[in-house]
């Protein structure tokens, strides 16, 4: 099975300013600049045992300049996730019980297709282009559906809708079908998950930099150039 399985077979990404492409052991990032010739490349090591993230430049004369941004061995990857692991129970204490008698008493309303997470949601908003996927604006605007009752999110599929309030996005909500059938609606406000973002944010970066090979060690790794 392919490791980075896209939409439409797609073996990438494009957006605005940016693509992102899918190899093998890889992920490459490309940044549309005027100039050109710069790239971004998160490298798996399969062979070598040792991640790492590096920033390729293109002179004027075709040749590359590589300089590696950051590098840490797979064996000290698993001590550092389990550092961070707290993050895990605090992202699921964010989530509150969602009532559709609350969202009436405070007039918020419910949309699907505004933040396309499943493959169905971003298989539908997008189209391939050059073995790329990207957002087509048209199909977007098909794919969001604000429903005129609130009690049609139980036609909702599993998965991700947002909550508004005029006019302004305030929270995500979740939809999950039991085994036995029944249906239990969940949300998470915004302004939380943008505080556990950025909390958690810097918690990652220096975590991982404690981790990481020092600059100083790169010659131990060929492969690694400051």
């Amino acid at each position: 099975m392919d490791r980075w399985a896209l939409p439409h077979g797609a073996k990438g990404i494009e957006g605005d300013g940016f693509a992102v492409e899918f190899r093998d052991d890889k992920i490459v990032c490309v940044t549309k600049s005027v100039g050109g010739g710069k790239h971004y490349t998160l490298h798996a090591g399969p062979d070598s045992g040792v991640i790492d993230v590096h920033e390729t430049l293109i002179d004027a004369a075709g040749r590359e300049q590589h300089r590696t941004l950051f590098a840490v061995r797979k064996d000290d990857l698993l001590p550092a996730l389990e550092d961070l692991s707290p993050m895990v129970p605090e992202l699921f204490s964010l989530l509150r019980p969602l009532r559709l008698g609350w969202l009436k008493h405070r007039n918020i309303g419910i949309a699907c297709g505004i933040d396309p997470v499943s493959d169905a949601d971003i298989a539908a908003v997008t189209r391939k282009r050059k073995r790329r996927l990207a957002l087509d604006a048209e199909l977007y605007r098909r794919n969001v559906f604000v429903p005129k009752y609130l009690e049609d999110v139980y036609d909702f599929p599993d998965g991700n809708f947002s909550l508004h309030h005029r006019g302004r996005q305030i929270g995500i909500g979740f939809k999950k079908t039991m085994p036995d059938g029944d249906v239990r609606l969940f949300w998470i406000k915004r302004r939380d998950l943008m505080r556990f973002g950025n909390n958690w944010g810097a918690e990652v970066a220096s975590t991982l930099a404690r981790r990481a090979i020092p600059p100083d060690r790169y010659t131990e790794y060929p492969f690694l150039r400051a």
